[in-house]
């Protein structure tokens, strides 16, 4: 029997600040919420190693997750060249409540495309537990999805819903290649 492939792929967390990503990032990894809000600051790294259906040969792969959290705030535009570097994908982020935030995806999308060519990119509808404070429809998210060629999907960090399928899709994406 041949021996199972192993791969380190690196995928950034991208999206304004306040989405969501530190809280899809905790509760990928570690399985907890936790409500306040604290800015990121520069960038943080967690691990995650997944078994994974190859898409290619459908063999089983062992996938560690390099998931860097990078800052959301706009002062800090200048350092995401530096953090976007050995990315081989990223998830990118809005707010269901804030429609801003849809808005700002065209940014990181083009920003981390402009730097790393035609990566994946997966873009998460965050924070769909509010959906009573919806604030775009999903023509609208289809639409900034599709001018990446890409997937979205509706997740929320506090229930759970679609947090590990975001993850393990980047990650089914990122190994298409290989």
């Amino acid at each position: 029997m041949a021996q199972r492939k192993e791969y380190q792929k690196k995928i950034c967390l991208l999206g304004d600040g306040a989405v969501g990503k530190t809280s899809l990032i905790r509760k990928y990894v570690m399985n907890v919420f936790d409500d306040k809000y604290i800015a990121t600051v520069g960038t943080k790294v967690s691990r995650k190693e997944m078994v994974i259906v190859h898409p290619k040969t459908e063999m089983e792969v062992d996938l560690t997750l390099m998931i860097w959290d990078v800052v959301g705030q706009k002062q800090y535009q200048k350092l995401r060249m530096m953090y976007y570097q050995g990315a081989n994908g990223a998830i990118v982020v809005c707010d269901i409540s804030r429609k801003d935030t849809l808005e700002g995806l065209h940014d990181w999308a083009s920003s981390i495309r402009q730097g790393l060519g035609d990566i994946p990119l997966v873009f998460l509808v965050n924070k769909i537990d509010l959906i009573g404070q919806r604030q775009m429809s999903d023509d609208q998210i289809k639409e900034m999805a599709d001018r990446y060629s890409s997937e979205f999907m509706f997740t929320s960090a506090l229930s759970g819903q679609n947090v590990e399928n975001a993850f393990e899709r980047i990650g089914e994406l990122m190994l298409e290649p290989v």
